[in-house]
């Protein structure tokens, strides 16, 4: 981190204005990129002011990410290949006098954009948060339980907090706004509290965090804000630990960053979305062990169950994986349509009634939710996806890692081939970003695909520099002009995003 920054930041990952980072105390500050100004300046009016309590405001920034390669595979404990972006978040907390509150201290979120109404939570980061009345301001109390959590010893003396946020990332586009925020409000928390994390703790923070909003995520998305490095994707890795190594991305590309305009919030109707596919890869994993005779209690992911026969068979990781693959293909193309519980529950062994005891007890209201909302599963077509997407990162940071030069257009081939694959295999993408993809590659993109969990949100192109002016003329008329029925005029600032490749 900087060294103006505050003692107690987390300081193991150099700060630079592509992670996040605190930005602003009352007594000090941090250098501030350029593209966080406005954003700043929404949220002064009374920091640290009479009106705010006073006491000093310490000010978050996190940004958001877009994935290159490696949708859906972290939670199946693969590595991923994600970058950040300009576009960010920020997370104002000012201690404000509690002046005897009767049921204690209590943290108070608002948003500098009005439409989204201020809430307020105890500050006891025991409580849980009511999922049924879901709050977009849930995604602060994820970061602060996270942080608070992680807390060395007796946990501190509660504050009441008022806490404002503002932001450009946007909600539902598959660039990681959800994640962003919790990032943010996980830093600023620690800040707030003096709680000493290591970057890598705090990645590890924010994600146990956003648990407690009901969504299964594995860790990418917050991990790349936090670790982010310019200029460069980041091959995170969660198995045994989390880390990041940087790798190059090909010179002559830029990213373009198109919105489909259809928005998909990874915490809505999740039980038959997001968790859905969560609890697919589990399955998958537990039946592919039972049929190879590895013990279930061990396995929780592919991962788990493709190292373990790696090992017993004396063979690479990636050969395993390949063999696996081929396995499922052929599962998926018995089962079309997917299984039924009770199929599942002959493959395992295991009573319908048990399924979730047995194999979810971790996330067990997730997990029965997610049975029963759904009737078939297609355990076979999600884990060919995710093999096959593990593979394809693992061997484009790999040819990097071993001193390779990056390929622009392996990179690019690498990139369709996972689009096909969320398409057709993991089904997480959609109509909207099915034609923004074919009028990205027939407006030049060397590659695209869908970014985030899909549903919805973003395209990602490959797209050679100095072509991103002309590429973007062709895709606002042919996507949003065609497709969508919209004038020049009605495309949104922040809807085309350009972030630029290797040097």
């Amino acid at each position: 981190m900087s060294d103006a920054e505050p003692h107690n930041a987390p300081h193991n990952v150099p700060h630079n204005i592509h992670n996040a980072a605190i930005v602003t105390t009352q007594a000090s500050a941090s250098p501030c990129p350029a593209s966080a100004l406005p954003l700043l300046a929404s949220l002064s009016p009374g920091l640290g002011s009479p009106g705010l309590g006073g006491l000093g405001s310490v000010v978050a920034r996190a940004p958001g990410r877009v994935n290159l390669l490696g949708e859906h595979v972290d939670y199946s404990g693969y590595g991923v290949l994600p970058m950040a972006i300009e576009a960010q978040v920020l997370a104002a907390i000012t201690e404000v006098p509690d002046d005897g509150q009767p049921g204690g201290p209590t943290v108070t979120v608002s948003n500098a954009d009005p439409r989204f109404e201020p809430r307020t939570y105890p500050a006891d980061p025991n409580t849980e948060l009511d999922l049924a009345d879901f709050s977009w301001a849930h995604y602060f109390m994820c970061g602060y339980k996270g942080a608070l959590a992680s807390f060395p010893g007796p946990p501190p003396k509660l504050r009441s907090l008022e806490v404002k946020v503002s932001g450009n990332v946007p909600s539902g586009a598959g660039l990681s706004s959800s994640s962003a925020f919790v990032v943010a409000s996980a830093l600023a928390t620690a800040a707030r509290y003096e709680v000493p994390l290591s970057r890598t703790s705090l990645a590890e923070a924010a994600i146990a965090g956003e648990l407690h909003c009901g969504t299964l995520s594995g860790g990418m998305d917050q991990a790349a804000s936090i670790l982010a490095l310019p200029g460069r994707a980041l091959h995170i890795r969660f198995v045994p630990g989390l880390t990041a190594e940087p790798v190059e991305l090909p010179g002559g590309v830029a990213f373009v960053i198109c919105n489909c305009l259809r928005r998909k919030e990874k915490a809505v109707d999740s039980s038959r979305y997001y968790n859905l596919r969560v609890v697919e890869c589990r399955l998958a994993a537990l039946c592919i062990a039972a049929k190879h005779g590895v013990p279930l209690e061990g396995v929780r992911t592919l991962r788990d169950v493709a190292d373990a026969l790696a090992a017993r068979d004396g063979a690479e990781p990636a050969a395993a994986m390949g063999r696996l693959a081929g396995e499922c293909a052929e599962g998926a193309a018995a089962a079309p349509a997917g299984l039924s519980l009770p199929a599942l529950s002959g493959l395992l062994s295991c009573e319908e009634a048990e399924l979730v005891a047995s194999f979810f007890p971790d996330r067990a209201a997730q997990a029965a939710a997610v049975l029963a909302d759904n009737a078939s599963f297609k355990i076979w077509q999600r884990a060919l996806h995710v093999f096959e997407e593990a593979l394809r990162v693992m061997g484009f940071a790999g040819s990097v890692a071993a001193g390779g030069t990056p390929d622009g257009a392996e990179l690019a081939r690498l990139m369709d081939a996972s689009h096909e694959s969320c398409k057709t295999l993991f089904e997480c993408s959609c109509e909207e970003l099915d034609a923004l993809v074919a009028c990205c590659k027939s407006a030049g993109a060397l590659g695209a695909r869908l970014t985030g969990a899909g549903w919805g949100g973003c395209v990602v192109s490959a797209v050679r520099e100095g072509e991103e002016e002309e590429f973007i003329a062709r895709v606002k008329k042919s996507y949003y002009g065609g497709e969508m029925g919209m004038a020049e005029g009605e495309i949104e600032d922040g809807t085309i995003v350009v972030t630029a490749g290797g040097s």
